[in-house]
């Protein structure tokens, strides 16, 4: 025994000087504040890069309220410069007016806004002459228009250019302050110079306060400052006059144009900053500080088992050249010899003929997977081993692979039994382990379908919402994508994971597919639509995927963002209350159908359609009846058109119609007719708690043609609005032309 001491002595020396060079957890602790900093670099890019996101969805919002906030401004001018002009027309047609008759036509006119409305007047020469409501604007009449301070230069202007202008905002001799919408009452040269009418220009006073709450300017929008500009209907070069958030115009992001007949404005736009609209929920950074701490732990853990394996690679190194395995020879249940190795591993010196279960080295759990009673001599051998714990000389349970074969020891059966460490092999495999559950719960926690796939194709893994909800991992890992796809997309994608890998960074891509291919709706859903829209981040992984180059695809279901802006934009172009299109859109759309007039040496008609007599609807049943009116008669109106032909609403009870090309005017005669027959039904209302009404309605058009009576749209609709006036004053319920020439049939 004092020799196998000694020499088990002089073995174990150079394992005490290679545990003297254990390592110290400073490597594992530095790869995992790297690997925890590059996490947070990346979150922190990727929160920045949500929070632009977030400011440029605010900004673009803002964008579509101040548009809309142009149009309904746009249409408030519009109708009061049409009732201007409307004034003028009677003047024009009545050069005999008195006053009485005057105060009769010009309350019909307030009596559609008379909250807006502060006066109608007449000039006679340069001296306003009739005013109306006389009550309150007595300090009006007399007034020498040329000469005034503020108002002389738009007086001369309507004269000069014979054109309505939309004066101002300025103060007004009957108190307050207010816009002047003018037109002239004579407006062609010949008309001038030969008639004898005194009138020279109507004038419609608008309460300026009370344009700006109609518009939806007072109180303004919570989200953004507003400003005008364009003096006198100047435009862009003229002043500020509307400026109650001190808005800096050199520094306004938004800039529109409110355009109306005698002149233009612009509005001046600026977002108000917001906290809440860039702000993300509380759950993001919980999930960044929960995935930084995740992958610095798994980090420092993988760390720790490379740096132990080095460390027992190492010490093998140092020792292989004198050291073997453990060894035992075993012959039934005693020993018959143990090799140094076996000291230095158990410190134990066992005597030849000692019983194996006697030195109690081997864990009590681990020996029913041993042969029973340990004897190994006879029993089927297990050259791939078999994994138990080994109490060692240190007192520690560590893992070793037991392996053994028969052999003849001395002339008898006996068996061989090697223990080899695998201790370090298996806390590295139990850290290996413990991180790819992390992994997987946290892919199984991302929003959205997450695939591997190779590239050839195929899907090698599936994880989030596709592994949870709709059991794809059965379905599709394993199969390339042009089984789960049309051949088309199919290659589509495949092309796109080829570019991920050749240009080793993230790819992104949005597209659709059909209900239930790859990414498939939840099981038992129900209203789905046919085909759903997805947002991809494809990733390529650096290191080889089970043998072969793969990325990651990252999609998410953004089918209802989608349908959102879809029907943002169609709002941006329809009118809220029949549907039908508005300004905007027929701004959007004349250029275009004029274009193909021109291409085609065509034409377009332009109708202007004034309902006849709609005020009383509104008065006896309501306007939430006259509104229900104007429904129906949309709906017809629409019904009398061809696919081409465009339905506009221009607000109150004034529509526009604008024709497809047309090769001659003789053929908008059918469409007019067509028009027309919408208004031989009487319409039934129901008003309200009383019985349903019918109601019949009539309404005077104006035509115009393009070239022929306007190459811009302003100046169509200001000849079909001049046409429908004339039909208008001559006892309504008719159709009036822009020119003389009218078509045939």
């Amino acid at each position: 025994m004092t020799q196998s001491t000694d020499t088990t002595e002089s073995l174990q020396q150079p394992v005490r000087e290679a545990r003297t060079t254990d390592p110290h957890v400073s490597g594992p602790m530095v790869a995992a504040l790297v690997a925890g900093l590059l996490f947070g670099l990346l979150f922190i890019g990727i929160d920045q890069a949500w929070k632009q996101q977030l400011a440029d969805r605010y900004k673009q919002a803002v964008a579509t309220e101040a548009n809309s906030l142009r149009s309904q401004l746009e249409s408030v001018l519009n109708a009061s410069v049409h009732g201007t002009i409307g004034l003028a027309a009677y003047a024009y047609a009545h050069p005999d007016l008195s006053e009485e008759e005057f105060a009769r036509a010009a309350d019909r006119l307030y009596r559609v806004q008379p909250d807006l409305i502060r006066s109608l007047t007449l000039a006679r020469g340069e001296i306003l002459a009739l005013v109306y409501p006389r009550s309150g604007n007595e300090q009006a009449i007399g007034l020498n228009l040329a000469e005034h301070p503020q108002q002389a230069a738009s007086y001369h202007r309507v004269l000069d250019q014979q054109e309505t202008v939309v004066a101002g905002p300025w103060p007004l001799a009957q108190g307050g302050r207010g816009l002047l919408v003018r037109a002239p009452v004579q407006t062609e040269a010949e008309d001038i110079a030969a008639t004898d009418n005194p009138w020279t220009i109507s004038s419609i006073a608008l309460d300026f306060d009370t344009l700006l709450e109609q518009a939806g300017l007072v109180p303004g929008p919570e989200n953004m400052h507003v400003a005008l500009r364009g003096l006198d209907g100047s435009g862009e070069r003229g002043d500020i006059f509307y400026n109650p958030d001190g808005l800096d115009p050199a520094t306004a992001p938004l800039l529109l144009d409110v355009i109306f007949a005698g002149g233009r404005w612009q509005m001046l736009a600026e977002p108000v900053a917001s906290p809440t609209a860039t702000a993300r929920p509380a759950a993001w950074w919980v999930m960044g500080t929960v995935g930084l701490l995740a992958v610095a732990g798994y980090t420092f853990r993988v760390g720790q088992g490379i740096q132990q394996r080095r460390d027992a690679l190492s010490r093998y190194q140092a020792l292989v050249n004198r050291l073997e395995d453990a060894t035992l020879v075993i012959g039934a249940r005693s020993i018959l010899w143990a090799n140094p190795a076996f000291t230095r591993m158990t410190g134990l010196a066992p005597e030849p003929g000692e019983a194996l279960a006697a030195l109690d080295m081997i864990h009590p759990d681990d020996r029913s997977r041993l042969p029973p009673g340990l004897a190994f001599c006879g029993a089927p051998e297990d050259p791939k081993g078999r994994e138990i714990r080994v109490r060692t000389a240190s007192g520690e349970e560590r893992f070793h692979l037991l392996r053994w074969v028969s052999i003849t020891w001395e002339d008898r059966p006996a068996a061989l039994l090697s223990f080899v460490d695998v201790h370090e092999n298996r806390m590295l495999f139990n850290a290996l382990s413990e991180a790819r559950d992390l992994q997987d719960a946290l892919f199984e926690a991302m929003p959205g379908d997450a695939l591997v796939i190779d590239d050839n194709g195929l899907v090698r893994r599936a994880f989030g919402e596709a592994r949870r909800g709709t059991g794809l991992q059965g379905s599709v890992i394993g199969h390339a994508l042009d089984e789960l796809l049309p051949e088309e997309v199919a290659r589509r994608f495949e092309g796109i994971v080829r570019r991920a890998l050749s240009e080793g960074r993230l790819q992104e891509l949005q597209y659709r597919l059909p209900a239930g291919q790859l990414h498939g709706a939840q099981e038992g859903a129900a209203g789905m639509e046919d085909t759903r829209w997805y947002e991809a981040r494809i990733r390529p992984i650096d290191a080889p995927f089970e043998g072969a180059a793969a990325v990651v695809w990252h999609a998410l279901d953004v089918t209802e963002r989608k349908q959102l802006e879809e029907r943002m934009q169609a709002l941006a172009w329809e009118d809220p209350l029949t549907g039908t299109a508005n300004r905007a859109a027929l701004d959007r759309a004349f250029p275009r159908l004029a274009a193909r007039a021109d291409r085609r040496e065509g034409q377009l008609a332009l109708l202007f359609i004034d309902l006849d007599r709609f005020k009383p609807v509104n008065d006896q049943y309501g306007h939430a009846v006259g509104d229900e009116l104007l429904r129906q008669l949309a709906q017809r109106l629409a019904a009398s058109l061809r696919p081409d032909d465009l339905l506009v609403r221009l607000g109150g009870d004034e529509f526009i119609v604008l024709s497809a090309p047309l090769r001659h005017p003789d053929e908008a005669s059918g469409l007019i007719e067509r028009l027309r027959g919408a208004f031989e039904q009487p319409f039934e209302l129901r008003p309200g708690h009383l019985e349903p009404v019918e109601q019949t309605l009539s309404c005077s058009i104006g035509v115009a043609f393009y070239p022929r009576d306007g190459q811009r749209l302003a100046d169509l609709m200001m000849a079909a609005d001049h046409a429908m006036y004339r039909v208008k004053a001559a006892g309504r319920n008719g159709v009036g032309y822009a020119s003389a020439e009218e078509p045939a049939g």
